[in-house]
């Protein structure tokens, strides 16, 4: 069970109060199903022949065995509710490393909103699951067993009742099996819908406004929401036929059950008696809550079901950038240039697709300032990617510090090179703990450094808290000029050989844009590689590399591309009229 299947393989920690669980709620049963028979004892011999010591006997005998089994219980559920609480902390834990491990494509095709439910939604159904599992799999099925064949001790033709009515029972439960957990699937996949919908509409609120588009984005969402709850209302169709039926079938018994004792004991039957009627309907009536009980499980162990396959699709994908970890910087080949692209092409989709990347070729030495300007989506971001190694390439080899990129030690490499997003990715904390994120032992005396470096200063400097100044989500307090200072302050705090700035200072004035490049420009052995659209912020680079259409079709100083890239020409000749 744990070895096949990934969801489960954290319950492998606790198997011993899995297996142990269940077992201490088969002592539970055995003195649940003890105490009718010693009642029907009490009332045939003790109360009946009015033996006020025998009664008295047996009735403390029943408490002795109800107390015993009230504290075996609280030990059941109290291991039932930790094993769970436990196996669900593990299992996001194992899920949201594994979420970490897949490339961006990866987690794109499979979808963030998706993986965000099962990490939420599907890992809370799975661990309500087990718990069911421990409360209840031994218990009910046991507690039903074991009444059926008391009641054949009792009397045969009560016990002949009985196995009717379980079976029938049991056809019920047996049919809701079958018809669920597809159901439940397609409710979680109606769910994953719902949260796509939700981001969108959350990320893109100011566009929607914009164009007028709030009814249309209702609409698609009441159109998603309608389906969720259409799916549920099905499966509820489904379960609430369990109730009524069993509590029909049961009860249907019990009246049986008091019809042929009404006949019997008046017949003088001797076997049929007061005891034996009042043990039959308390077997009956344990039966029924058993079966409800029991039904309650089967709906859970069917949601478990339908998520657990959903988790094990997602834990069974494979990293596609797998850390081979066979160099890292001590083994860096000596007077080798610090980044190498060989014939590189990246293409996102499936085979055939248009690539982002393609033939790229070119070398970048230790300590230089390049620049990278093009279009929108002419692959100035995906070269950063690959050389990140957020991305596999689909031809072409890529080489660092003069060893091949696929085969350098990761966890290096991140250390390595230092990425300042063109997206605000703060979180919500204070500027010190954003800050931190770059490099956590990090002096006040540096991160007042780095937050000069980067212009930060000018504005931080101002709160009455200064580094313990609250942000909010994304940065939303900010505004975007200063959500880029404290990002750009978090790459330089992080250090490492390469920084790179991936249109990082498009919201910053031009004023304020060659302030922080001069301040780079002070860090000689730091290699940096800026992707801006702005042509005038690329002029002091070593070199710049022009795209268009995913390949580089210029490659040279900025007085170079003025003699001989005409696109390059036309960029900065545009943008320096427009100021």
């Amino acid at each position: 069970m744990f070895r096949n299947s990934p969801s489960l393989k954290p319950l492998k920690r606790y198997k011993v109060q899995v297996i142990i669980g269940p077992l201490l709620k088969l002592f539970e049963v055995a003195s649940e199903l003890f105490t009718p028979f010693l009642t029907k004892y009490m009332i045939d011999r003790g109360i009946a022949n009015k033996d006020w010591e025998y009664t008295l006997v047996l009735g403390a005998v029943m408490l002795g065995m109800a107390v015993l089994g009230f504290g075996v219980t609280m030990i059941a559920q109290w291991l039932a509710s930790r094993v769970s609480a436990d196996y669900g902390y593990d299992l996001r834990k194992k899920m949201f490393a594994h979420l970490s491990e897949l490339s961006d494509k990866q987690v794109d095709g499979f979808g963030k909103e998706k993986a965000l439910t099962l990490i939420n939604s599907d890992a809370f159904i799975l661990q309500n699951g087990v718990m069911m599992y421990m409360r209840l799999l031994a218990r009910s099925p046991m507690l039903i067993l074991g009444s059926t064949i008391l009641s054949f001790v009792v009397d045969y033709r009560a016990g002949l009742v009985f196995l009717v009515v379980i079976l029938l029972s049991s056809a019920v439960l047996a049919a809701v099996v079958a018809l669920s957990p597809k159901r439940y699937a397609a409710l979680q996949g109606d769910l994953d819908g719902i949260s796509a919908l939700g981001s969108d509409s959350l990320k893109g609120a100011r566009p929607i406004r914009a164009f007028n588009k709030e009814g249309f984005e209702k609409a698609k969402f009441a159109q998603a929401s309608e389906k969720y709850r259409q799916d549920g209302v099905s499966i509820g169709k489904i379960n609430a036929f369990i109730n009524p039926l069993t509590f029909f079938f049961i009860n249907l018994g019990i009246a049986i059950v008091v019809y042929l004792g009404g006949r019997l004991i008046g017949g003088g039957s001797s076997t049929f008696t007061s005891g034996s009627v009042i043990a039959l309907i308390s077997y009956l009536t344990s039966s029924l809550a058993a079966l409800v009980m029991f039904s309650r499980l089967i709906v859970s162990l069917n949601k478990a079901f339908a998520s657990k396959r959903r988790v094990d699709a997602f834990l069974d994908l494979e990293p596609a950038i797998e850390n081979r970890a066979l160099w890292s910087e001590k083994d860096a080949v000596a007077d080798a240039p610090l980044v190498v692209f060989q014939d590189v092409s990246l293409t996102y989709g499936q085979k055939g697709d248009k690539p982002a990347v393609r033939g790229l070729s070119f070398a970048i030495a230790s300590g230089a300032t390049i620049g990278l300007i093009g279009g929108t989506g002419s692959g100035k971001s995906s070269t950063i990617a690959l050389l990140e190694r957020l991305y596999e390439p689909s031809h072409g080899r890529i080489f660092y510090r003069g060893l091949p990129l696929e085969e350098y030690d990761l966890d290096s490499l991140r250390r390595e090179i230092s990425f300042v997003s063109q997206k605000p990715a703060l979180f919500l904390g204070t500027v010190r703990s954003n800050l931190l994120l770059g490099k956590p032992d990090a002096t006040e005396r540096e991160l007042v450094a780095a937050l000069k470096d980067s212009l930060a200063y000018e504005f931080v400097s101002r709160y009455g808290d200064f580094l313990d100044h609250p942000i909010e989500q994304g940065g939303a307090n900010l505004s975007g000029g200063q959500r880029q200072r404290l990002l750009i302050a978090r790459g330089l705090l992080h250090g490492g050989d390469v920084l790179i700035l991936d249109d990082s200072m498009s919201a910053l004035d031009y004023l304020s844009d060659k302030k922080v490049r001069a301040n780079l420009a002070k860090r000689k052995n730091l290699t940096k590689i800026i992707v801006s659209q702005r042509a005038t912020s690329l002029t002091g680079c070593d070199r710049i590399m022009v795209y268009e259409e995913g390949r580089i079709v210029g490659m040279g100083t900025h007085q170079e591309l003025l003699a001989s890239c005409p696109i390059y020409k036309e960029i900065y000749e545009m943008q320096v009229r427009a100021q």
